[in-house]
């Protein structure tokens, strides 16, 4: 079955070392200045201007991660109170944004990959290699406005060791179902942090190929 193109960004697939119903999920700052959306499963990074824990949408690069973001809370100039809201819109707050993200070092998280690079090729009995190992990149999509839904998903993998994520594995069931197919395009694929701020091994293990 063909997979499809429609990418959701990082949803969290295991808690690391958190439980229900934080999953070791921590609180940052989002400036209520910062006029870039930030979506539900966005990855997300530190402002390196400033030392006081805001964050802001990531680039997609080599510059170390704060966490995956998965909603936010602020003080609404249009409604004149307190909103919690699975996205950043980029405007409307009076004060500091909130935001949640899950930051555990440990966790890991299911993401669509691209057209090309994290299928593999010939049948499940058959493959003898795969991304999984590798390091991975993202590209930022298109979040959904409506849904609050991130468009994030994974561009490329290769020995970069200061690539943000790291391929675990891929997801291949149950079988038939939407982005189980690791065969074809844009199927789904399992990764944990490599570049991120609480990594107590910085740009990640190296040697792996």
């Amino acid at each position: 079955m063909a997979n499809t193109n429609a990418p959701f960004g990082f949803r969290q697939y295991y808690g690391g070392s958190g439980g229900a119903p934080t999953f070791a999920q921590s609180t940052r700052l989002i400036a209520s200045t910062d006029t870039t959306a930030i979506y539900s499963g966005d990855p997300v990074m530190p402002v390196v201007s400033t030392a006081n824990g805001y964050i802001t949408q990531a680039a997609a690069g080599t510059t170390t991660l704060a966490g995956i973001f998965v909603g936010c809370k602020y003080l609404s100039v249009s409604q004149k109170r307190t909103v919690w809201n699975s996205y950043w819109p980029g405007s409307d707050a009076s004060g500091d944004v909130e935001a949640y993200i899950i930051d555990d070092p440990n966790a890991q998280f299911v993401v669509m990959g691209n057209s090309t690079t994290f299928n593999i090729t010939g049948s499940l009995t058959t493959v003898t290699s795969s991304k999984v190992g590798q390091y991975a990149q993202f590209a930022i999509g298109t979040g959904n406005a409506s849904t609050g839904q991130s468009g994030a998903y994974l561009n490329s993998a290769g020995t970069t060791v200061t690539f943000p994520f790291i391929v675990r594995g891929l997801i291949v069931a149950p079988p038939g179902s939407d982005g189980a197919d690791p065969t074809t395009a844009y199927n789904q694929v399992i990764v944990g942090f490599n570049n991120e701020w609480l990594r107590s091994n910085g740009a990640g293990p190296t040697g792996i190929s």
